[in-house]
């Protein structure tokens, strides 16, 4: 009997972990105040001939460690540390760093969860103004009561608050999170109409950058090899060919390491045009 209760209960929590462990989830939204922002934005697409310029900054960054019920925090330090430097690799392009300011522990394991309810009292007990605001915690729930791996806020939003959850440190959802919370958005965004595989709009449609191809949404078509089984097409009757390795798409994250110019550029805007205050 007791044999059998280590099977279910082992069972079930290799069950729960496959959940918590899938791709293709992400809890960042986009809000009203991020449609009427994006609406005023013109920002024209980089030609073949120009370059991507240089904003030259290092942005300061507070870590915020909640302790779970057992006093314990769940992460390692040197695991953070890694992440950054695949963080500060990925926008090394336009010479943009990130670096951790201040390291702060919670000991209030009630947050050790994140959902709707408490997030506003974390964020109200625990802040540093004019920083980026990085918590993490063991689990996170969007406001749709659906487990995530990370989420943060969009420019209009103006909160500097990053969420991650802790079992994904070691993956890309902290660069994933750090591109919208810099103005991008998904790869397969519809919010401002689906974009087309050919598509003359496209400053205007899908993630609204033109050099990241039309994506239909690519969870559960990336197989191990990174290579795309969908056979989706678009309005137009057009295969889609998506992107199996932008950071802002919801494939794989083994496969995700790459921005494109246009989204680096619209990073660039946004930390001249709605963060400025960070530098």
């Amino acid at each position: 009997m007791k044999k059998l209760l280590f099977l279910i209960i082992t069972g079930i929590a290799f069950f729960l972990n496959g959940i918590k462990a899938q791709d293709g989830t992400c809890g960042t939204s986009v809000s009203a105040a991020q449609i009427t922002l994006e609406n005023g934005i013109s920002l024209l697409p980089l030609k073949s001939y120009e370059s991507l310029s240089q904003i030259n900054t290092e942005l300061s960054v507070t870590v915020y460690i909640i302790k779970d019920d057992a006093g314990l925090n769940g992460i390692d330090g040197a695991a953070i540390n890694t992440a950054f430097t695949k963080l500060n690799a990925a926008f090394s392009s336009v010479k943009l760093k990130f670096r951790i300011c201040n390291t702060f522990y919670i000991n209030n394991y009630q947050f050790n969860s994140i959902n709707v309810q408490n997030e506003k009292d974390l964020t109200t007990q625990y802040i540093s103004k004019n920083t980026i605001n990085l918590y993490f915690a063991s689990t996170l729930t969007d406001k749709e009561g659906n487990l995530v791996p990370g989420y943060t806020y969009m420019p209009a939003d103006q909160a500097d608050a990053i969420f991650i959850d802790k079992d994904f440190i070691a993956g890309n959802e902290l660069i994933h999170q750090f591109g919208h919370f810099l103005g991008l958005y998904h790869t397969h965004e519809i919010i401002f109409g689906a974009a087309l595989v050919y598509d003359a709009n496209c400053m205007k449609t899908g993630d609204c950058c033109c050099d990241t191809p039309a994506d239909p949404g690519i969870t559960g078509v990336i197989d191990n090899k990174c290579d795309y089984t969908g056979s989706a097409k678009d309005s137009k009757n057009n295969f889609y060919v998506p992107s199996i390795n932008n950071y802002m798409s919801l494939g794989n994250d083994a496969c995700r390491c790459v921005f494109t110019n246009d989204q680096l550029n619209r990073v660039i805007y946004t930390l001249k045009n709605q963060k400025k205050y960070l530098w």
